[in-house]
């Protein structure tokens, strides 16, 4: 499994999930992503919050928050479609504008009507794919065109 370790503004570690890695894993024993019994949902990377200026990303999972601060976008990350949290919300609610990429599912719709519906200066962010697949299917390109923007340097 892939260790994912939730850190602190300043790097500290409050929470670590895993997520197995086996192709065609039937999850029996495990589940696809796992957590600490007892932990609490948090959101992933909030060292963005702190680092980002006007505007910033929320992705559905890990792995897809990290995509998009390797093309150098401060992107947050929630662990799952259905663990949005109240709290959540007063975390964005300073920025100008919430850039929201939800899976292409049911969930993931489901979590884009919620977020957009609490914070009016979100907007969803609609892919055929999640960010992981796009940007292995596409490139740094892909994910910039849905912004509807040109590639930009990386920071």
């Amino acid at each position: 499994m892939l260790a994912i370790p939730y850190l602190d503004r300043n790097g500290r570690p409050l929470a670590i999930r895993f997520r197995c890695l086996v192709d065609g894993c039937a999850h029996e024993y495990h589940g696809k992503y796992n957590s600490v019994k007892g932990d609490h949902p948090r959101m992933y990377g909030i060292a963005s919050i702190f680092a980002a200026k006007d505007e910033i990303h929320v992705t559905e999972g890990e792995l897809d928050r990290n995509i998009l601060v390797k093309l150098g976008l401060p992107a947050v990350a929630l662990p799952g479609a259905e663990l949005w949290q109240g709290r959540f919300r007063r975390m964005l609610a300073g920025f100008n504008r919430v850039w929201m990429w939800a899976d292409p599912d049911d969930a993931g719709s489901d979590l884009l009507n919620k977020v957009t519906r609490q914070l009016r200066q979100a907007k969803g962010i609609r892919l055929k794919q999640d960010v992981t697949d796009t940007y292995v299917a596409g490139g740094a390109d892909a994910i910039f065109a849905a912004l509807g923007r040109e590639k930009e340097v990386a920071a």
